[in-house]
């Protein structure tokens, strides 16, 4: 689960990161091209400069004097109409107005050097005005109220290089702060979306539990929590249908006991009552064998139905399969096997000496299983070979016999573990069972038929 959440949390992480780094691309695009736009329209404010300082040049030279008398042509006028002036003077060396247009009444027409320095740098009654001199003379004009703002800025030279060198800190530290702020929100992110995680992971291992409902994942913590109730519900309706089911397979197990073994006394007395006839014998004889047959299938569903729900404890024991699989053949000697039948085991030093833990029971039930299944499949007889190998860290046991195998049909229900009517699978579905309680599992490798033998695969621990 750790390894899961720290997938989550790099998943996250890089996504976050990706966006930051889109983020950071597009602000250093924004201030590349507020600065270029800046740029631009300082120059353009240069250019206007540079035009009104040739306009102003034009005028001056548009002046006419006779007899001390200064007059502007139409020309000059039309060029300070253009660039909507408010009013124009023209003053000579010793500060005098020798030329006035639409010059307010209350201006002075008279002027100190101070005067001049000061509305040259600053502004005149309110006006930002243009000045221009030449030839002894001094050109004001006067702009609209706030029209212009007017700025006297001073930096030292040394601040004027560094520029460049501030400007790419300043880019820097835009950097590291915004991937900081996307950091910071992806962190913020994952520790809502955490909860959300943890839940799914629990879910996924069937615990179910309830994830706080807040922040961004409410909608998403909500829906989970609805989808945890329902599966949790339907767990515990699974169960009590199941404990049902054990239940009852349990007590028609018990309660078929005693009539069954009352018709197996009875047919065992008939089939050895010399005075009933040859025939009656027989059938007594064939309802003794069916009513061991419907026994051994009590025995075995009531088995499955424990194993397929953990309801059957694991006796454990130390056990030598070689002993143990020498005793299973034994048993089935010893109960009168058909001469038609051979039974050969193969294995190696190695296998003899082995001792492993288990339900020395249950492993056994699961051999002779497989024994039976040939011995009843294969009426006409068949060798039936059985091969011990350890390998690794598996402890091998192949089933092969010359008879009709396992079909295909049957080993693809049993790995599935689904049932057919018509089929009957349930001694191979409790091999399966037995193996799966015991860490191992059940395999069916090809014999070379186009039908399949038997493995059984054990970890060799213990």
């Amino acid at each position: 689960m750790g390894e899961r959440k720290v997938k989550s949390l790099f998943r996250i992480v890089r996504r976050y990161t990706l966006n930051a780094l889109l983020i950071t691309l597009a602000v250093l695009s924004f201030n590349v091209g507020a600065f270029i736009f800046i740029s631009y329209n300082v120059g353009r404010g240069n250019e206007l400069t540079s035009t009104l300082r040739e306009d102003l040049s034009d005028v001056m030279e548009k002046f006419e004097e006779a007899g001390g008398t200064y007059t502007l042509s139409q020309e000059g006028c039309e060029i300070l109409e253009e660039r909507d002036s408010e009013w124009g003077m023209l003053l000579n060396q010793e500060g005098t107005v020798v030329w006035e247009w639409n010059l307010p009444g209350n201006f002075p027409r008279q002027y100190s050097l101070s005067d001049v320095a000061s509305f040259t740098r600053w502004y005149f009654q309110d006006y930002p005005v243009r000045v221009w001199g030449g030839e002894g003379r001094l050109l004001v004009i006067g702009m609209p109220k706030s029209s212009q703002v007017k700025l006297n800025l001073v930096y030292p030279a040394s601040t004027i290089r560094s520029v460049p060198r501030l400007i790419h800190i300043f880019l820097v530290l835009n950097i590291f702060l915004l991937i900081g702020v996307s950091f910071w929100l992806a962190f913020r992110f994952y520790r809502s979306l955490k909860p959300v995680a943890e839940g799914i992971d629990a879910l996924a291992e069937r615990e179910y539990s309830v994830v706080p409902e807040r922040g961004a994942t409410k909608e998403l913590a909500q829906k989970l929590n609805k989808a945890s109730h329902i599966l949790q519900v339907q767990e515990e309706k699974l169960r009590q249908r199941d404990d049902a089911r054990t239940t009852w397979i349990s007590g028609v197990s018990h309660d078929i006991r005693t009539p069954l073994a009352l018709i197996l006394g009875i047919s065992d007395e008939l089939s050895a009552d010399q005075e009933l006839s040859e025939s009656q014998r027989r059938a007594a004889e064939h309802i003794k064998s069916q009513s061991l047959q419907i026994r051994q299938l009590i025995a075995d569903l009531n088995l499955t139905s424990k194993l397929e729900y953990n309801a059957q404890p694991l006796r454990i024991s130390q056990y030598r399969p070689a002993a143990l699989i020498r005793e299973a053949v034994t048993e089935y000697y010893n109960g009168g096997l058909d001469e038609t039948f051979s039974i050969q085991i193969h294995m190696g030093d190695k296998e003899e000496e082995l001792l492993l833990e288990g339900d020395r029971a249950l492993l056994k039930r699961a051999l002779q299983n497989v024994i039976g299944n040939s011995i009843r499949h294969n009426p006409g007889g068949a060798e039936i070979d059985i091969c011990l190998k350890a390998e690794k860290d598996m402890l091998i046991w192949d089933f092969m016999d010359s008879g009709s195998g396992i079909p295909g049909r049957v080993a693809k229900l049993v790995n599935q573990n689904r049932q057919e009517a018509d089929i009957h699978i349930m001694g191979l579905r409790i091999v399966r069972q037995v193996l799966l309680a015991h860490g191992g599992r059940l395999t069916f490798p090809m014999n070379g038929k186009g039908t399949y033998g038997v493995r059984f695969l054990l970890p060799l621990k213990g």
